[in-house]
C-alpha cells in the first residue's frame, strides 16, 4: 500500500523528470492496488472521456491506455491513423490536439518529434499524458519498467541495470535512465549499438546517457561482458533503418543479441526486459525461461496506466480499508485467468 498521499503535480504528464521519488513510489503503489483490488476501481471514471491521439504507430501503448480507460468505466475516442484525419490534409498538430481537448476530459498523445509535448500542453485545456515523444521521453513506459523491476526484486535502490541495443535512438531507454536516477546506488551498464552513419561517435553519444542517468554509465563490448555485473537486462531494438551497411548492422546486433545459450551464463535472478516490439535482438527461445520478464512487463501496462488515469482525472475510489491494508472485495486468487494484467 502507498505510504503517503500523492502530492499535487502538474496537470500534464510530459516527462518522468517532473516526478519525485515519492511521486513514482506512490504511483507504483497505486498500480499494485489496482492489480490486487480491481473491484474497487471499476466504473471509477464512469462518465468521463479519454481521447488517444497518436501521430505515429503504436500497438501496446495505445491499446493498454484504451483498455485502462475502459476498465475504469471511461469512454474512449481514438485517433490511430492520422491519414484518415485532417492532419493528413495539413492540419497542424496544435489544432488537432486542441480539438481533442474540447471533446474529452483527458488526452493521451504520441508524436515522433522531440519537444512537441510542451507545445501541445500550451493549447489543450485538459490533462495531457505523454505516450511517447521523439527519441527521449516515454514516462508511462518508465513507470511500467520500474513497476516490473520492483515487483521482481522488491526494491529499486541498489539495482544493477544493464541496457543494450540502439540506445541513442530509444526513448524507452533514455526515459528509464531518468526514472532510475531518483533511486539510490543504481549502477548502469550499457552496450550501445552504433549506426554506421556516426559509428565514431560512440563515446560522445554515451556521455549524454551518463548525464541522464546522473551516474557513470559503464560501457561494455557486448552483453556477454556485463552479464555477471547486472540484475536487470533491459533490451531495446537495434534499428535496421539506422544502418546503410548490412554487415555493420549484423555486427552491432551480435553485440546486443540475447538468447537462451547466452543467458546460461547469467545468475538465475536476472530479469530480461524489453518494451517491445522486438526484433532479432531478443530471441524467442528465451520466452519459456525464468529470465522472461518482458511479457509480465507488457501485461503490467494496463494496471500502471489505470493508476495514471486515476491520478490525473482525480477520481480514485480506493477505500479507507485499502489504505489501512485491510481485506477488500476481491482477492487476487479469485481473478480469472482471462485477466492477465491482474494475475501476476
Amino acid at each position: 500500500m502507498r505510504a503517503s498521499s500523492p502530492r499535487m503535480v502538474s496537470r500534464n504528464f510530459v516527462s518522468i523528470e517532473d516526478w519525485t521519488r515519492g511521486d513514482i513510489e506512490n504511483l507504483l503503489g497505486a498500480a499494485e492496488d489496482v492489480r490486487r483490488y480491481p473491484g474497487e476501481f471499476t466504473y471509477s471514471l464512469n462518465g468521463m472521456l479519454v481521447c488517444t491521439v497518436f501521430f505515429e504507430p503504436s500497438t501496446r501503448t495505445r491499446l493498454s491506455f484504451e483498455s485502462a480507460a475502459h476498465r475504469l468505466g471511461a469512454k474512449v475516442l481514438s485517433v490511430g491513423d492520422m491519414q484518415t484525419t485532417r492532419v493528413g490534409l495539413g492540419e497542424s498538430v496544435a489544432d488537432t490536439v486542441r480539438m481533442a481537448g474540447y471533446y474529452a476530459d483527458l488526452v493521451v498523445a504520441r508524436h515522433a518529434q522531440d519537444g512537441v509535448m510542451e507545445r501541445m500542453a500550451e493549447v489543450v485545456d485538459v490533462p495531457l499524458i505523454n505516450a511517447g515523444e521523439g527519441q527521449g521521453r516515454h514516462p508511462t513506459q518508465t513507470l511500467i519498467d520500474l513497476y516490473t523491476m520492483r515487483k521482481h526484486f522488491g526494491v529499486l535502490d541498489g539495482l544493477r541495470v544493464g541496457i543494450a541495443g540502439g540506445l541513442r535512438y530509444s526513448r524507452a531507454a533514455k526515459s528509464l535512465l531518468c526514472g532510475l536516477r531518483r533511486f539510490r546506488d543504481v549502477q548502469i551498464h550499457a552496450v550501445d549499438a552504433v549506426g554506421d552513419v556516426d559509428a565514431d561517435a560512440s563515446s560522445a553519444e554515451l556521455q549524454p546517457l551518463s548525464d541522464v542517468a546522473g551516474t557513470a554509465v559503464h560501457e561494455h563490448a557486448s552483453v556477454a561482458d556485463m552479464l555477471d555485473q547486472i540484475d536487470v537486462l533491459y533490451v531495446v531494438r537495434v534499428q535496421r533503418e539506422q544502418y546503410r551497411d548490412l554487415a555493420t548492422y549484423e555486427e552491432q546486433l551480435r553485440r546486443c543479441r540475447v538468447h537462451r545459450s547466452l543467458m546460461r551464463r547469467a545468475a538465475a535472478e536476472v530479469a530480461v526486459m524489453h518494451c517491445l516490439p522486438r526484433g532479432q535482438e531478443l530471441a524467442e527461445d528465451l520466452d519459456d525461461t525464468p529470465f522472461n520478464h518482458y511479457f509480465r512487463q507488457a501485461a503490467s501496462g494496463v494496471a500502471v496506466r489505470m493508476a495514471v488515469l486515476q491520478r490525473y482525472l482525480g477520481r480514485s475510489r480506493l477505500s479507507a480499508a485499502a489504505l489501512m491494508g485491510q481485506s477488500m472485495c476481491m482477492d487476487i486468487a479469485s481473478v480469472p485467468s482471462s485477466e492477465p494484467y491482474l494475475a501476476w
